[in-house]
């Protein structure tokens, strides 16, 4: 099996969930955090925990797993009078909650629950799945934004309970 350049490792660990890090390197303050970013991570982290390779660094390996998803446990919407409630904020500075962002992030959140054992982390992506992703497919309907049920996720909702727009 190809071993995992050390360079890309230390990269995760020293990094994530920072979107962009502007060489040689500095993170992207401005831009932030993204729970995109986190959810690769540990994606990431969970397979190279399993490896030979990273065998002694195991303890560091699950203590970025287990920041990695209690940050994305920050950036979830707790407010159930909001439409983007149990969706994840985009990034750190944004006010928006993306399908998307969701449905990266659920995958991520159970590998979590599955390493760790973390409760908080299985009650996340089982609210945001059944109450996040369930809203954004029915709720435009059936809040006149759209005149029917087509299918499909809406693009975004921001905290202000705004539907964001497709591009274009």
């Amino acid at each position: 099996m190809v071993a995992v350049p050390e360079a890309y490792f230390q990269f995760v660990m020293d990094y994530a969930p920072y979107a962009y890090v502007i060489p040689p390197d500095t993170p992207d303050s401005q831009y932030g955090r993204t729970a995109f970013g986190a959810a690769f991570a540990i994606d990431f982290l969970y397979e190279a925990y399993a490896k030979t390779q990273f065998e002694s660094r195991r303890a560091e390996i699950s203590n970025k797993i287990v920041s990695l998803a209690n940050w994305i446990l920050m950036q979830q919407c707790i407010d159930n009078d909001k439409l983007a409630y149990s969706g994840f904020k985009s990034n750190e500075n944004s006010t928006q909650y993306y399908s998307v962002d969701a449905c990266r992030v659920i995958p991520a959140l159970l590998k979590a629950y599955e390493h760790t054992g973390t409760v908080a982390f299985l009650d996340a992506a089982k609210l945001a799945s059944a109450t996040f992703l369930y809203n954004m497919q029915h709720k435009p309907s059936l809040l006149g934004a759209h005149d029917k049920y087509y299918g499909g996720f809406a693009r975004a909702v921001t905290i202000t309970d705004d539907w964001l727009r497709e591009s274009g």
